[in-house]
């Protein structure tokens, strides 16, 4: 409510009278009820995408140290022999590295064995009995795949060439070859199964899994301040492989959150499990993630503080000299805790100074323009009426909320450019070892602000490409 000039006039002798009678007292409102303070918003969802390419010679080495030499394996297989029905054992055993080749968007592999046969004719020439043995090679083709649960499989089909190899079975004698190429459609799909066998054992969840692993490790970005990329992946994408220029090749998604953590130490970001992949429609270089500026509510009090300290605040007859300032969140608003000294002008020894805390509650908000937080609409929270209170804002009217709040405005233009300008020119340079991110930052959005428990927090989001490399 405005006092009228006479009325502020006469209220001075109580006022006077008031501060003789508190000499050496003090006097404090009752603390206001604050909720919660509002929860710090999520980062924006960023599609990172890294390629996992492996040679086909590694992929050949890793397929030799999966194969055994003991590659297939018959026993009693029916087949036709020449003289009817037989039934025949064999074992068919590496005799050397597996080679692989990038063909038409398969696997081309080729594998020397030894072909080791025993054949015993049935019904009345069962006591028939011959064994012989044969080189070969296996020619096979296989298709790649990927599974949700990162498993690589393969079908594989192919041909098999064999060297002339006898079986003399009474008076019938025939070799290998004739016998492989008579009973082919009995005899292969073992061979191919087991190349099959070997290419899914091959470990792509574990280089997956130590992917995944890399990316929650924060990259230092920045030195003034400390600055650290935090990246938190909720999804994992994961293309079919693409086989060509001498290499598997597999597109790796990784759906995540990203912040900037300005702080001295590596912030801690522990991984979590490795999930089950989504198939990816398409690789995405674009990136979006959160910068904060984050101004801590014990540095804004400081800073109003000297503000204050600098320009104290007169009215009437009475000089408020603020000894300390609080900034409190709650759900809605905050909190500022004021403790001042109320002085008349005329008391050169303070002698009739008295002292107390009063509690104001103001909405933050930021300007975008001139890139300023402050806090707007300051008026006293006061749970029960104090006479040395009632007689300050009678003298005063609203000039203590006025001018506190005049007091409660944080510049920050030249912070915000300045983290852009580090943002922007760390991200151009590579960072990291096996997992290494670069990019370009082509546009910041506008900040959205909010206050937390921590302090007052204007986030604004980093858009540009990005580059992910991957060696593991």
């Amino acid at each position: 409510m405005h006092i009228p000039i006479p009325v502020r006039l006469l209220l001075i002798p109580a006022a006077i009278c008031t501060l003789l009678g508190l000499t050496g007292c003090g006097f404090e409102a009752p603390a206001p009820q604050r909720s919660p303070a509002p929860p710090t918003p999520e980062p924006p969802l960023s599609i990172l995408s890294a390629t996992l390419t492996v040679p086909v010679t590694t992929l050949a080495e890793l397929l030799n140290n999966e194969t055994e030499y003991h590659i297939a394996e018959l026993k009693d297989q029916p087949v036709n022999c020449g003289i009817g029905r037989c039934r025949l054992n064999l074992t068919a055993s590496r005799t050397g590295p597996a080679s692989v080749i990038a063909q038409d968007d398969a696997l081309g592999i080729k594998v020397p064995f030894t072909m080791k046969a025993e054949l015993t004719s049935s019904g009345l020439l069962s006591f028939l009995h011959a064994e012989g043995d044969g080189q070969g090679i296996a020619i096979a083709k296989s298709a790649l795949s990927i599974s949700p649960d990162l498993r690589l499989h393969s079908v594989t089909s192919g041909s098999v060439i064999l060297g002339d190899g006898h079986l003399r079975l009474g008076p019938i004698v025939t070799n290998i070859t004739q016998l492989w190429n008579d009973n082919q459609a009995r005899l292969a799909p073992p061979l191919w199964r087991s190349v099959d066998k070997r290419v899914a054992a091959l470990p792509l969840r574990g280089r997956v899994g130590a992917f995944w692993a890399k990316v929650f490790t924060p990259l230092h970005i920045g030195k003034s301040p400390v600055s650290w990329l935090v990246l938190r992946p909720e999804q994992l994408n994961i293309s079919q492989p693409r086989i060509q220029d001498g290499a598997v090749a597999i597109t790796l998604g990784i759906a995540a959150r990203g912040r900037v953590v300005v702080q001295d130490t590596q912030p801690a970001n522990s991984p979590t499990a490795l999930p089950r992949a989504h198939v990816m429609v398409g690789p995405s270089d674009t990136f979006s993630f959160a910068v904060p500026l984050l101004l801590p509510y014990d540095q804004a009090a400081r800073l109003a503080l000297a503000s204050l300290s600098r320009r104290p605040l007169r009215f009437a007859t009475m000089t408020v000299d603020f000894k300390q300032l609080q900034i409190l969140p709650s759900s809605k608003d905050v909190v500022v805790v004021a403790k001042f000294c109320a002085d008349p002008r005329w008391d050169w020894f303070s002698w009739f100074a008295s002292c107390g805390t009063v509690y104001l509650r103001g909405e933050p908000a930021f300007d975008p323009v001139g890139q300023a937080i402050r806090i707007k609409d300051l008026h006293y929270d006061i749970a029960s009426a104090n006479l040395v209170l009632n007689i300050t804002q009678a003298l005063a009217g609203r000039a203590l909320e006025q001018v506190l709040q005049d007091h409660l405005v944080f510049h920050e233009a030249k912070e915000i450019d300045r983290l852009k300008s580090q943002i922007s020119s760390t991200l151009a340079t590579p960072r990291g070892r096996d997992l290494t991110i670069s990019g370009q930052v082509q546009s910041f959005g506008e900040p959205l602000f909010t206050w937390t428990t921590d302090g007052f927090l204007a986030q604004f989001s980093a858009q540009g490409k990005i580059n992910v490399a991957v060696s593991l």
